[in-house]
């Protein structure tokens, strides 16, 4: 700029320089970044828009123009969603999202939202939205991205069909499964009972067996066993699919275990050529579930027995790994090629499942290894080299607080039972003799029990097993169980589930309702096994609960022991029903008692009542005589006016009394108060005084009726009934006060409760012989008096009592023998 001296009238130039590098870079810097941002903003796969506080569209990608048909932004800025979308509802839609991020502030993100495109398709878009604010922090507008998620959706939905049909041909599978396991248990049963009891009295001198015949025997009961075996595994896998299979601690002496079934299956292993062995490491109690872990031993050893060749070996091993118990099984097997290794623990897969394998077998087994162990929180693997052999392992968590009780569970000592094991190998496992009879109706006394069981050879089979011990009838349903114990009570009865009209479940309910047969106890018969099964039926009422196959000898001792608890239970019921009636007796004499009691208290009653009526009645009728006798024997002038007047007094007083006592009683009956209204206590006071002067007098006694300062205010109440309560209270003051003594009354203003609620308290107190601790308790209680008959009916305080209470006020009653009594009542005043 110019510049000019007036001192020297020269001229010059003034110049000022500013650094703008830093600015020209900044500006740069950001003309890059809204470069990148509109390159970005262009060629995103999404589309994007941004509006202004009012929901009007500022600017938009060309993805957005696109979707929503407006071509250019010239046809967009200034618009809102009701101009730009085709259905109102989709508009409302966004303008409510927009405004709730725009009001607090906060994204929202991942909407989804259907909209209709101008094209007429339905799609959905995936949107988020983000408040836009100023440099101020307040919010101008949003910005909104979407991506269209039609087809994903729709693979979704697709996806989702695809799965439920999965699942429902699953659990048709599983159904099927479940359902075909139950029908075979009846067949099972029906074999290999009969079996063991063949081979059982086959063993005896008196019925023996050709050895050709016992062999025959044997391979039946060995294929029905591994049948049984198949049937529980495929329950097991239904179970773990349906997750209904729990785990059920306990502290398992595993080396114990594992040997007893190394020694069942040992004799197989001799058969086929095999050397078997044991090596356990483990000598204290582990947390495991037995059941499940022996399943776990029966099938790795099984497997292998079935996979080693003559001359080879097996080996089991039992030893602690760290913190796991691990088990393994090694054989000298063909071994397992590495690419099929992968397939031996899933569902129904053999290695070889050609029609020329040379080994038999479902899949079924090392696939339940793997499941069980990893339900009780352990794994499965195998290591095999072709050639060289196979080895399994098993590793569970070491535990111990897994188990409530360290204890071990005993296992059961009863040689009649097989063992648990050893059908699962070719040893048989011995079993009791059990006498088979036919059915024949006898009169002997012995216990009769009802079987219901639809399939005639399981009916037969369990009638042949029971008749030895008891009388047995057959029915086939459990409607006609009902009907034969209406016509014949029984002393136990065994029914399956699964029956044509009326099942067993439904049996057992209708038992059990039925408090005349309740007691009845009932044996379920069933192909559902386990522990969840056992516990259904229990809870349906039965009072046990048999899976099949069964045990013959096992029904046998149930059905025994039902029938010998149902017989005390008998016996207790009997000595219930006497101990009943003698009870009986006790309160009918109880009441007897009570009832002479109240007798002998209406008869103490009426006697005062007697006193205090004839009393009065006496005298008015004697002065009644005496005046009539008078008038009769003088005439005119010589009548002795004085002494009529006289005899009239005495009339009425006494007469008083009488109606006064029939109206004491009367409103004793009657409960509650009637016609209240407002009343001056003094003048009541007042009322009193001069009635109870004259007693007062002829007792000797000073009576004091006073009041603080200032008149009393007035309560609402029934008149009358105020007075009857303060004659009542002071007449008991007066009668309780030796001549010389005295009685005060006193009329006060007084507040009373949490509320302050005005009111009067009149004090009555004496100084007479006072009222024992025993009986201040009773001196409220309906016709209780200390005073002799004819002085009193023991009302008086009662009906004060009940006054006082009907008018929402306080009676209070101290006392102290030999020093006098004060009665303190309080009454609401009437609100000013």
């Amino acid at each position: 700029m110019p510049l000019q001296l007036p001192e020297t009238k020269s001229s010059g130039v003034l110049g000022v320089a500013t650094d703008i590098t830093a600015r020209k870079r900044a500006q740069e810097a950001l003309e890059q970044q809204q470069a990148v941002l509109k390159y970005v903003i262009a060629n995103v796969p999404h589309a994007i828009f941004w509006k202004d506080r009012q929901g009007r569209f500022l600017g938009a990608n060309q993805n957005f123009l696109n979707d929503t048909g407006t071509k250019t932004l010239e046809n967009l800025v200034g618009k809102t969603d009701y101009d730009i979308w085709s259905r109102r509802e989709d508009a409302d839609g966004f303008v409510k999202v927009d405004r709730e991020v725009m009001e607090s502030g906060t994204p929202i993100l991942d909407i989804e939202e259907p909209v209709l495109r101008t094209d007429g398709s339905h799609r959905t878009l995936l949107t988020s939205k983000v408040p836009l604010r100023d440099e101020q922090g307040e919010v101008t507008g949003l910005l909104g991205i979407y991506a269209d998620i039609t087809e994903r959706k729709q693979m979704e939905i697709d996806l989702q069909k695809a799965k439920e049909a999965a699942d429902d041909a699953a659990r048709a599978k599983g159904q099927f499964l479940t359902v075909m396991s139950h029908e075979l248990r009846t067949p099972l049963a029906l074999i290999l009972g009969p079996l063991a009891s063949l081979l059982s009295k086959g063993e005896s001198d008196c019925e023996p067996i050709s050895p050709r015949v016992r062999t025959d025997l044997e391979r039946i009961q060995r294929n029905a066993r591994r049948l049984h075996r198949l049937v529980d595994d495929i329950l097991d896998h239904q179970k773990i699919e349906a997750g209904k299979f729990t785990v059920d601690w306990e502290a398992v002496d595993a080396a114990e275990l594992c040997a007893d079934i190394v020694d069942a299956a040992r004799p197989s292993a001799e058969r086929a050529g095999v050397e078997l062995s044991l090596t356990a490491l483990v000598r204290e109690p582990v947390p495991l579930d037995r059941r499940k872990f022996e399943k776990i031993v029966l099938n790795l050893l099984g497997n292998a027995l079935k996979f080693t060749p003559e001359g080879g070996s097996i080996v089991v091993r039992l030893h602690k790994v760290g913190a796991e118990l691990e088990l393994s099984v090694e054989d000298t097997g063909p071994g397992i090629p590495a690419d099929k290794q992968h397939l031996l623990f899933q569902r129904f897969q053999q290695i070889d499942a050609s029609a020329t394998r040379k080994h038999e077998g479902t899949g079924v087994g090392l696939s339940l290894v793997k499941e069980l162990a990893e339900l009780m929180g352990g794994k499965a693997f195998v290591e095999s080299a072709v050639g060289i052999g196979s080895r399994f392992f098993v590793r569970l968590p070491w535990a111990a607080d897994r188990v409530s009780a360290p204890e071990l569970a005993p296992e059961p000592k009863d040689a009649r039972l097989p063992a648990p094991h050893a059908g699962h190998f070719e040893a048989a496992a011995p079993t009791t003799p059990v006498a088979f009879a036919r059915y024949v109706p006898t009169n002997a006394h012995r216990p009769r029990v009802l079987v219901a069981e639809d399939n005639p050879d399981m009916g037969s089979y369990l009638v042949d097993i029971l008749s030895a011990e008891f009388d047995v009838e057959l029915v086939t349903n459990g409607r006609a169980v009902l009907e034969a114990v209406e016509a014949r009570r029984p002393e136990v009865i065994v029914s399956d589930v699964m029956m044509p009209e009326m099942d067993g479940f439904e049996l057992v309910r209708r038992l059990k309702q039925d408090s005349a047969l309740r007691d009845i106890p009932v044996i379920l018969l069933t192909a559902r096994a386990g522990h969840a099964a056992a516990a259904w039926g229990l809870d349906t009422g039965a009072d046990d609960y048999l899976g099949k196959p069964f045990d013959p000898a096992e029904l046998v001792a149930r059905v025994r022991a039902a029938e010998r608890l149902h017989r005390v239970h008998a016996e207790l019921c009997e000595k219930n029903r006497e101990l009943a009636r003698t009870l009986e007796r006790l309160s009918e004499t109880q009441e007897e008692l009570v009832q002479a009691g109240k007798m002998a208290a209406v008869g103490t009653m009426l006697a005062g009542l007697s006193h205090e009526i004839n009393n009065p009645l006496a005298i008015i009728l004697m002065n009644a005589q005496l005046s009539l006798r008078r008038l009769g024997a003088t005439e005119g002038p010589n009548l002795d006016e004085a002494a009529l007047r006289k005899s009239l007094r005495t009339i009425e007083s006494h007469a008083t009394r009488c109606s006064g006592l029939v109206h004491t009683l009367l409103d004793y009956s009657r409960g509650h108060p009637t016609g209240q209204e407002p009343c001056d206590v003094r003048a009541a006071l007042d009322r009193v005084l001069e009635f109870t002067t004259a007693q007062a007098r002829a007792r000797g006694v000073r009576l004091d009726v006073s009041q603080d300062s200032g008149a009393p205010p007035a309560v609402h109440a029934n008149m009358a009934q105020l007075d009857a309560a303060l004659l009542n209270v002071v007449g008991n003051a007066l009668d309780s006060v030796s001549e010389g003594g005295a009685v005060s009354v006193l009329a006060r203003p007084r507040q009373w409760g949490e509320d302050t609620t005005p009111g009067v308290e009149i004090e009555v107190r004496d100084n007479g012989c006072g009222i024992p601790a025993e009986n201040l308790d009773r001196i409220f209680d309906p016709f209780f008096t200390t005073k002799p008959p004819g002085q009193g009916t023991g009302l008086g305080l009662t009906l004060t009592q009940r006054f006082v209470t009907d008018h929402g006020g306080r009676l209070h009653v101290t006392s102290k023998l030999g020093e006098g009594t004060t009665v303190r009542m309080w009454l609401p005043a009437v609100p000013m």
